[in-house]
């Protein structure tokens, strides 16, 4: 099972050898290559992987920074992210202008993997309050 965890800030700290596998590499340097929300706006690699639900990818990545912000609302890094990104990407802009906040905390999800092909995964993200830690899974779904 594909797991991956990432802290309150968004940023990705670990995934196991099948979550590297199944998502993109980090492969850019900067101080925010490792978060997913930057992920979402600044490369293409997850929207591409995603396919036509990289719209809604795009809705919770900018609502769980806004998320994320509400909980650290003087946090530098996370303020820095969010210029970064409304300065650089037209989308991040029009996603962040909505204002959503996120609470859902599973989904399904379809991948169009270039070497897998199209795979379905069950998610479900778990929480460890005390560090603000997400232990994200992916469950695969037997499509049959």
């Amino acid at each position: 099972m594909p797991v991956t965890v990432h802290d309150g800030r968004l940023d990705i700290l670990a995934r196991n050898k099948l979550a590297a596998e199944l998502l993109p590499p980090v492969d850019r340097t900067g101080p925010f290559a490792r978060n997913l929300a930057y992920q979402a706006f600044a490369t293409p690699a997850l929207t591409d992987l995603l396919g036509h639900a990289a719209e809604q990818f795009l809705r919770v990545a900018a609502a769980e920074l806004r998320t994320a912000l509400g909980r650290y609302p003087e946090d530098g890094y996370l303020r820095g992210l969010r210029a970064e990104l409304a300065a650089n990407s037209a989308t991040f802009r029009d996603y962040w202008d909505r204002g959503e906040v996120i609470t859902s905390r599973s989904a399904t999800k379809q991948l169009h993997h270039p070497t897998y092909g199209r795979v379905g995964f069950d998610i479900e993200l778990l929480h460890d309050p005390e560090r603000d830690h997400w232990v994200m899974l992916y469950t695969p779904r037997d499509e049959a």
